[in-house]
């Protein structure tokens, strides 16, 4: 199904790359779009479990919602990623273009298990570098998920910003901010509205910005996987069954 770069993965293969352990998901789909010699486009669909138990806190537009117990009824449109590979220098690239979630299922881990699922399908291909442009929530998202700044004007205004913040709040100033997730995980025992202080200061202020992953830096893979590891735990709070 894949054909990029001397490398070849079948619809068997992805679909054991693509397996997850996320109680509400039955699997994630990989969806072509369009190939040509240098290139693949694809999306990523969503599909839920039948008869899981677990608790909405928001509605489909993102707003908070007194907790109610749901059951997944297996035909809900949980959400879908688009992403492209392309060839360049003999190596493959990816580029993670959009992220489509249902709103009603935020902070449930589902986007987190999705990429870590996405990033096993990588690494089988080679990827060398992953690229995106984070907007909206995912100016926070994916700094948690190991993605750093792309330009050094956008690290400065950061951390600035962010620094002149901390001090008009009279808290604690990090010992140093050289990448994204340095504001993201700064201090998160410090709430703020009951967010921790540094996604409190990014959902509210930090501006757009393109982003990147080096797929052969084991940084970018450490500090993904300790914000799934809170992820997991956060989520056995909310999915009863």
């Amino acid at each position: 199904m894949i054909n990029l770069g001397g490398k070849h993965l079948g619809e068997r293969e992805i679909k054991s790359l693509l397996a997850t352990d996320h109680p509400m998901v039955k699997r994630f789909t990989l969806v072509p779009l369009s190939a040509t010699a240098n290139s693949f486009s694809f999306k990523l669909v969503i599909e839920p479990k039948r008869g899981v138990k677990y608790y909405q806190q928001r509605d489909r537009y993102g707003h908070p919602i007194t907790p109610v117990l749901r059951t997944l009824s297996g035909n809900e449109t949980v959400g879908e990623g688009h992403r492209r590979l392309y060839l360049m220098g003999g190596e493959i690239y990816a580029e993670n273009q959009t992220f489509f979630p249902n709103q009603e299922f935020n902070d449930l881990g589902i986007g987190s298990a999705l990429y870590e699922s996405q990033e096993r399908l990588y690494d089988v291909l080679g990827v060398k570098r992953v690229e995106l442009y984070a907007v909206s929530v995912g100016v926070y998202v994916w700094a948690r998920q190991g993605f750093d700044f792309e330009e050094g004007s956008t690290l400065w205004e950061v951390k600035e910003g962010f620094t002149g913040f901390l001090r008009e709040k009279e808290l604690p100033l990090p010992q140093e901010i050289q990448h994204s997730w340095d504001v993201a995980n700064h201090r998160r025992e410090i709430l703020l509205e009951g967010y921790p202080v540094g996604k409190y200061w990014m959902l509210r202020h930090a501006p757009t910005w393109h982003g990147y992953k080096d797929m052969e830096n084991p940084i970018f893979r450490e500090v993904a996987e300790q914000s799934r590891q809170e992820m997991r735990v956060k989520r056995k709070k909310r999915i009863v069954g």
